[in-house]
């Protein structure tokens, strides 16, 4: 009788730890793609903010675009003029396609330092959007690091285009942020 409840306990205490076994690895085997979905969706956050930087915030100071690259702390496209949500200003786009040319590692990390992204690889791409629906480019910037971009933030906004008319027109204009 003894020698019976002790068999019957070592068949029960295996079922149990190759149960636990079974779990474990079951579980484990989820754990890298579950780590790769957290980090994408972290970048897609960190993408959909510096779009929204770029759009919203008109940088600091304000008049940035009039400054020395020096006197600049922070890069926002949003017009300080009009202020309203979701509207960019064409002079802010010109100071971008004159002192920050992503084609030279130094301008592009520049940039990187003006957005308070040191640490992240990205590109910006804005187009003016024409009435056929084709895409006029107004700024790239495509670094020449080849890092993977997987994430795509696409935002429709208004450019105040006073390169045009003096006094501004509004134009559709496609804001494109890849992290």
């Amino acid at each position: 009788m003894k020698a019976q409840l002790t068999f019957q306990y070592l068949i029960s205490f295996i079922a149990f730890i190759g149960l636990i076994i079974y779990i474990y690895i079951s579980y484990s085997a989820n754990i890298p793609a579950y780590i790769q979905t957290v980090k994408k969706e972290a970048t897609r956050s960190k993408a959909y903010q510096l779009s929204e930087l770029l759009i919203n915030d008109p940088g600091e100071p304000v008049d940035w675009y009039q400054l020395s690259v020096d006197n600049i702390k922070r890069i926002g496209l949003s017009d300080e003029s009009l202020n309203r949500q979701n509207l960019i200003s064409s002079k802010k786009i010109d100071k971008l396609n004159n002192n920050f040319i992503c084609s030279t590692e130094a301008s592009y990390n520049l940039l990187r330092k003006k957005l308070g992204l040191e640490d992240k690889d990205f590109s910006i791409i804005i187009s003016m959007i024409e009435n056929d629906g084709s895409r006029n480019p107004l700024y790239d910037c495509i670094p020449s690091i080849t890092a993977e971009r997987t994430i795509k933030i696409t935002r429709i906004v208004t450019i105040n285009d006073t390169n045009s008319v003096p006094s501004g027109v509004l134009n559709a204009t496609e804001v494109i942020v890849q992290m």
